[in-house]
């Protein structure tokens, strides 16, 4: 059942031992979320607790001072930034008992008794922002961290085209009551490891093109992940922006290769795509202009081929040549 902000607020006020759910391969969305509405309710005299299934990014450690350590054992499960069940990964069976889930993704399945959605929405975290203003709760420096680092992971430091005023506006908020933009947006966007550059230096050398230019395509194969110290699941999603940022380049293709047979696709598109659709062909989903989705069995090279057919079957769809 679709709901608005303040039926959300007052399920939230009668109800109380909060599991909030952070989907797997965290980024700062989910996490800014998790923390934010956790803290939040705990300020409120609740007991809540943000759980994600893989480890989260240290650079997000800073985040986490939004919280306390709480015992108890939960009996009220919520969900933030999470469209799928299939994206909690070991957590699903937790997640399929959710009674709310608050998102922005178009593609979400709808699992939850309650969902708080919207899709203009540039990150989760708006709503989330919304929620906790229901709730009364004012925001001290760690909740706005939080919700300050949701909204500029979300628009590529507000670059993105879903980046809106409200956005905006939201961030300045939270600055004014305390959030430290300046450490958030070196950490994020700025700061790199050793690793992470060369990474970078050897996805540069296999760049492919399809479509006359429209598509760009990287490749990272396990063995290079492997072959380099210094990097981890972090510094391997960074590089999910960087085919679109080709001149006429409409599809960004960045394919990775994981554990157990596994091909991960991040798409990036320009407004005349929707990503989110060519990605839904299999079993994916997300936003217009970046969504993702994944193979099983078969090698790295079967993955390439489905994934740039389905682009190039889209741009002829769209006309565009």
């Amino acid at each position: 059942m679709r709901i608005d902000v303040k039926t959300a607020a007052n399920f939230l006020m009668e109800n109380n031992d909060y599991l909030i759910l952070m989907h797997a391969s965290p980024d700062g969305d989910t996490v800014g979320c998790g923390h934010a509405l956790c803290g939040a309710l705990q300020r409120m005299g609740k007991n809540a607790r943000a759980v994600c299934p893989d480890e989260i990014p240290h650079r997000f450690d800073y985040m986490l001072r939004a919280v306390e350590a709480q015992d108890f054992e939960p009996k009220t499960v919520i969900c933030v930034d999470v469209a799928d069940t299939k994206l909690l990964n070991k957590m699903k069976s937790v997640g399929d008992t959710a009674r709310l889930c608050i998102d922005h993704h178009q593609t979400n399945t709808d699992y939850a008794e309650m969902t708080l959605l919207d899709s203009e929405c540039a990150a989760a975290a708006e709503l989330v922002y919304e929620v906790i203003k229901a709730l009364y709760v004012p925001f001290d420096k760690p909740l706005a961290d939080c919700i300050y680092t949701s909204v500029a992971t979300d628009t590529g430091c507000f670059k993105f085209s879903n980046t809106t005023s409200k956005t905006h506006r939201i961030a300045a908020e939270m600055i004014e009551c305390g959030a430290d933009f300046a450490r958030i947006n070196y950490v994020n966007f700025d700061l790199k490891t050793r690793g992470r550059i060369k990474l970078e230096q050897a996805v540069r050398e296999n760049i492919a093109y399809f479509a006359e230019g429209h598509i760009a395509l990287i490749t990272v194969p396990l063995s290079l992940i492997k072959s380099i110290s210094d990097i981890d699941e972090e510094d391997v999603g960074a590089l999910s922006d960087f085919p679109r940022q080709i001149k006429g380049v409409d599809i960004g293709i960045c394919l990775k290769e994981k554990k157990n047979g596994i091909f991960k696709v991040s798409l990036r598109s320009s407004e005349r795509i929707n990503a989110a659709k060519i990605c839904e062909r299999f079993g994916g989903g997300g936003h217009a202009r970046a969504a993702g989705c994944s193979f099983e069995g078969g090698t790295l090279a079967d993955a390439e081929l489905a994934i740039v057919k389905a682009c190039c079957e889209t741009l002829e769809e769209s006309g565009i040549k």
